[in-house]
């Protein structure tokens, strides 16, 4: 009888490949926790390109969250325009400064709880921030990690938030800071949303979805 193969046993191998594929990619520089929040808020259901240049427009005038907290909603809906939704990210955008001058003196907090606490910011949100702005262990799950591990076959979840708790369980300490970068390159490059581009993948060798598909292996 044929036993099922345990992919989650290669996981250092998948990670380390990819972060020699996508060199410099996987890298965690901290950055400033302002800026993370409010980018990362920006960001979504919005292109990356599209997120950096929204962004740094509304930094431009708001560079902090006190200027934030005053900001009037309609200056906001403009400065976001070219992000998805800019009339919802607007009033959120003003609340997350006001909460954060008037309960934080200004800072963005390092706890999941105060960061869940503020509009407009998920666990994948928050997660961004405790790495990207204060180098704190998280899993920052987008859809990309999630898409991609489970075409892996470390395991088989529904959403993002029990992909987060599988790999909690499973994905060693060092790995946490990298797995969003690497995936993020990795989605857009070849493991791709629709089809994925098995025939030209690194990881093929590791994968069960890649393992499955037709073609020869990448070169």
């Amino acid at each position: 009888m044929e036993t099922q193969q345990d992919w989650k046993q290669y996981i250092p191998e998948v990670l380390d490949t990819l972060a020699a594929t996508y060199f410099g990619k996987g890298s965690v520089e901290l950055s400033d926790p302002y800026q993370v929040l409010i980018a990362t808020v920006i960001s979504q259901r919005t292109r990356e390109e599209q997120t950096t240049k929204v962004s740094n427009r509304l930094f431009a005038k708001y560079p902090d969250a006190t200027t934030l907290a005053d900001a009037p909603v309609e200056d906001l809906e403009k400065l976001l325009y070219g992000s998805s939704y800019p009339e919802v990210k607007a009033p959120r955008i003003r609340e997350i400064g006001r909460l954060l001058r008037d309960n934080f003196g200004g800072k963005v907090p390092n706890t999941i709880d105060e960061l869940l606490a503020l509009p407009g910011v998920g666990r994948k949100t928050a997660n961004c921030v405790l790495v990207y702005a204060f180098g704190i262990p998280a899993l920052c799950i987008d859809v990309h990690v999630h898409r991609i591990t489970n075409r892996l076959g470390w395991y088989q979840t529904k959403t993002p938030e029990q992909t987060e708790k599988a790999l909690e369980k499973i994905l060693p300490a060092p790995y946490w800071f990298t797995i969003n970068r690497l995936m993020v390159q990795h989605g857009r490059a070849i493991c791709l949303p629709g089809v994925p581009q098995c025939q030209r993948c690194p990881v093929r060798q590791w994968c069960e979805t890649g393992q499955n598909r037709p073609g020869p292996p990448a070169k």
